[in-house]
């Protein structure tokens, strides 16, 4: 059997490109779908099906085949290659998955030699959060190894592939499994057809992977190990890799399973922190020019997607930088966390909220308030509540008699209704930001103080900065710009017009820390999704990153022409977006 380029499969939902590749027992070709998009379609090999040999196990050779699909389609992740569908051709199963454009880790380090330590354990790492997903569902992947690691072309993802051999798994039981093994990323419980196995399992062929990618040498062989050969440490071919890593790999490689970590999370904690993978070897992937200045931004949940809000709102697709849409809105933009939605504000002389569908551009609904809108928008992390701020108000204060105030307005997001407004400030509110709970709502304003609202009753919790000096018209040199919760919920931070960020304890109100290093007001500052590392922007022309538990500096971005006003990180931390100025938006890969 073989498909020629041109032929169609599965009722001309599929027309073959190309053979890709084959290997023991399967084959692989290019595709593409109805709508034009690539796909690879896997198969048995004809002379693998039709063998006398293997006639009679047909029945089960289909149903492996099935099942091994549907692993895949269980193990949702973004560095695991996605199965879109699985049908019969003939008398031949067939699985269509995502086509990723690249190149294997084998085939790069064989070009490239070996990686620096940074870039490998990016990918590790990246492999390693499939890897605990896969664990999640009860499968061991059992052949993990460079050349099943697809690198995206132009992008620092790396994909775990080739889920053939893939089994379940109950710890702590003794299971027979098929003698299935690639020598020197194989443990010793593989290489054996009644053993216990476990996450240490993958755990061990994790280890090995790195081992190559930091040395360019296959691992030695565990027949080889068990006839008293001794294994040399990577560091003995790559001096610069690190001790913790040198010894991580090691533990990893364990010939007992017992002395291994028993989970590929505790494998990947002995690989040290992660927040120096933020640095030098960190990079500008992508400059996408708009056509305004840009003072808000905001990447979709499922990290495919940018928003960029300012004289007008536009979508974007993160990773080519081609322009999707176009909104009718104005200054700032927030996705729901379901990922469905997005809120912006309608216009600038406009007292409306625009709800819109992401995918369609429609505009789904409106929220109305009374006066003229100011930008900050942001909605709760459970998808409940949407916040905004308001011009000033006159309202009666029993202290201070009437005064002007700022408002802040919360509305039900499923219902748009209106719930209440709040009064408290003396200075224009220019950023707001919900609790990781959705229970506490920050505020920093014009008039130096950071105060924290209870979501529920709409009532004041707390004041942060108390001893701020009073509201000065038109500046406060003091006034609070930008505020941001930790994703733990134990930190904010806060930037202000004086050039510094202070990082608060929401619970007792106490400054924890100061950060300097800007020389002009801090627009917005971003936590990094694991809480491990701030990001502030600033009108000095800079991004500046810094590592949390310490308050040190880690690094700069500085190729900028203009104030950078907003950044934010995308949901897996391996992304930063911000925007400008000039109307461009910069897209960095963590190195």
């Amino acid at each position: 059997m073989v498909w020629n380029p041109g032929q169609s499969l599965f009722g001309d939902r599929y027309f073959i490109e190309r053979k890709l590749g084959e290997g023991g027992i399967g084959i692989t070709y290019l595709a593409k779908n109805r709508r034009g998009e690539l796909r690879v379609i896997k198969t048995y090999k004809e002379e693998i099906f039709n063998n006398p040999v293997w006639v009679p196990h047909r029945s089960k050779l289909r149903q492996d085949f099935c099942e091994e699909a549907l692993r895949l389609a269980l193990c949702r992740h973004p560095h695991v290659v996605q199965v879109e569908n699985v049908f019969n051709e003939g008398e031949f199963p067939c699985m269509a998955m995502e086509y990723i454009e690249g190149e294997d880790l084998g085939k790069l380090i064989t070009k490239k030699g070996v990686l620096s330590e940074d870039e490998a354990l990016l990918y590790i790492r990246q492999i390693g959060d499939a890897l605990t997903v896969v664990h999640e569902r009860g499968l061991l992947h059992r052949d993990l190894k460079p050349s099943n690691i697809m690198m995206r072309a132009g992008k620092w993802e790396a994909v775990l592939i080739d889920f053939g051999i893939a089994r379940q798994f109950i710890p702590g039981t003794i299971q027979e499994h098929t003698n299935s093994v690639s020598h020197g990323f194989a443990p010793p419980e593989q290489y054996e057809l009644k053993a216990e196995r476990g996450e240490y399992t993958d755990v061990y062929a994790l280890a090995a992977t790195l081992y190559a990618l930091l040395t360019a040498q296959l691992p030695m062989p565990v027949p080889a190990r068990l006839q008293n050969f001794t294994l040399q440490a990577p560091k003995d071919f790559n001096a610069s890799i690190s001790d913790n890593v040198n010894q991580a790999i090691m533990r990893g490689m364990a010939l007992n399973y017992r002395y291994r970590p028993q989970s590929v999370q505790k494998w990947l904690d002995l690989l040290g922190s992660t927040t120096q993978t933020w640095g030098s070897n960190s990079r500008e992937i992508r400059t996408i020019s708009g056509s305004a200045k840009m003072n808000s931004i905001a990447i979709s949940p499922d990290g495919k997607t940018i928003a960029s809000g300012g004289g007008e709102v536009k979508l974007w697709d993160l990773h080519s930088g081609e322009l999707l849409r176009s909104l009718k809105g104005y200054g700032h933009v927030t996705f729901n966390p379901d990922g469905q939605t997005l809120a912006t504000n309608l216009s600038y002389f406009d007292n409306k909220i625009g709800i819109w569908h992401c995918l369609t551009g429609e505009l789904l609904h409106t929220l109305k308030w009374q006066g003229y809108l100011y930008y900050p928008i942001t909605i709760s992390p459970n998808g409940h509540f949407i916040a905004t701020s308001r011009d000033w108000t006159i309202l009666f204060n029993p202290v201070i008699g009437y005064r002007d105030f700022p408002l802040i307005g919360i509305w039900n997001l499923k219902t748009g209704e209106f719930i209440y407004e709040i009064a408290g400030h003396f200075g224009l509110v220019n950023s707001i930001a919900f609790s990781p709970d959705s229970q506490i709502l920050a505020s920093g304003s014009n008039d130096a103080t950071i105060k924290l609202w209870s979501v529920k009753t709409g009532k004041l919790i707390r004041t942060l900065n108390e001893n701020a000096q009073e509201y000065k018209f038109p500046e406060n040199y003091q006034a609070i710009l930008s505020v941001a919760f930790s994703p733990q919920g134990n930190i904010i931070a806060s930037g202000s017009r004086d050039k510094i960020i202070n990082l608060w304890n929401p619970i007792t109100g106490q400054l924890i820390r100061t950060l300097s290093g800007h020389s002009e007001l801090i627009n917005s500052l971003a936590f990094s999704p694991d809480g491990k590392i701030l990001a502030t922007a600033s009108k000095d022309k800079t991004i500046k990153l810094w590592q949390i538990d310490i308050g040190n500096q880690i690094y700069t971005f500085s190729k900028y022409s203009h104030s950078v006003n907003c950044i934010t990180f995308s949901p897996d931390g391996q992304t930063l977006a911000s925007c400008d100025d000039s109307g461009n938006i910069k897209i960095w890969q963590r190195g």
